[in-house]
């Protein structure tokens, strides 16, 4: 009975002497993260959104050190750029790449205040509409019996939610000079065309219209609707009414178009589709006229609007 207890005792002596040991090499980190997720709600591609994580740590461990890196889907990281520090000039943010070291120290006890990290995205017309989630990962290493050991502390989502978003710009030239017609903001443009008409025949406008259309659509199209044309000057110096022209004498080319194509009265004609980014378009009209239309100088409005559709 006495052996047995010596041994037991022995066995208690050796638990006692491991546990104690093991407690010699823990280390442990406490983060805290302010704030406690990042979003970005892109309605514009022409700016650049940013945001910042302020991280405060309490540390009882040795020889340590603190990263983050990017974890996220279906956006390019190199439009993610990060830089630390409060206020960093434009040239010290770099994009994603992988894991990046935000703080390290020694025998550490006690809060710590770490470098801001600041976070941009540069949006794209590339971009599909639609919402991207991933994280950012924080993870510390610290020196454990002359091995470096590598933990994960914790993570912080990023939300990159854009919207829908088109720019139509519309350029009229007209005898060589170019002209600014309409306001990138505005979905419907609003265009007069002028037609020369000293006899029946075939005339080209006076004018050629450039669109620049740039868009985040998967889908989308640009459709075209005519107005009659009316001899407003030459009624008001006859003092008699001129008959309109129909739109159906009217024809469009360019874009998708790549023959004059007639409008009808009422509808408007797709002019041009695509599933891309957008391009640049030069679209031209030409009137047809017979005995029934007087000699004169025939103005007409077209109207131009866009269509998107978002896809899976």
């Amino acid at each position: 009975m006495k052996r047995l207890i010596v041994i037991l005792e022995v066995i208690s002596l050796i638990m006692l002497t491991t546990l104690s040991g093991l407690s010699k090499n823990k280390s442990s980190i406490l983060a805290s993260f302010s704030p406690s997720k990042i979003e970005f709600v892109v309605d514009s591609l022409s700016k650049v959104y940013s945001q910042y994580i302020d991280v405060s740590v309490n540390v009882d461990a040795e020889d340590w050190e603190l990263f983050y890196q990017l974890d996220i889907t279906g956006i390019p990281k190199e439009r993610i750029l990060f830089a630390q520090g409060v206020n960093p000039a434009e040239y010290f943010y770099k994009p994603f790449s992988g894991r990046v070291s935000l703080a390290r120290g020694g025998k550490n006890k006690g809060n710590t205040f770490l470098p801001r990290i600041n976070i941009k995205f540069i949006p794209s017309w590339l971009d599909n509409p639609g919402v991207y989630s991933g994280n950012i990962v924080f993870s510390y290493s610290y020196l454990s019996e002359g091995k470096r050991e590598l933990v994960s502390l914790g993570s912080i989502p990023i939300v990159i939610t854009i919207k829908p978003i088109f720019s139509i710009t519309v350029w009229s030239e007209s005898r060589g000079k170019l002209r600014k017609l309409q306001n990138p903001s505005i979905n419907n443009s609003y265009n007069t065309v002028t037609f020369l008409v000293p006899k029946p025949g075939k005339w080209e406008s006076q004018e050629v219209i450039h669109l620049t259309v740039n868009t985040n659509y998967n889908r989308w199209s640009i459709q075209c609707l005519a107005t009659e044309l009316v001899e407003y000057e030459e009624s008001k110096k006859s003092k008699r009414a001129i008959p309109p022209i129909p739109p159906d004498r009217l024809y469009i080319k360019g874009g998708d178009l790549s023959n004059y194509t007639p409008f009808s009265s009422n509808s408007s004609i797709t002019i041009v589709s695509g599933e891309n980014s957008g391009g640049d378009f030069t679209i031209s009209f030409m009137l047809e006229t017979d005995e029934s239309v007087m000699a004169g100088e025939y103005k007409g409005s077209i109207t131009f609007s866009f269509q998107g559709l978002e896809t899976e």
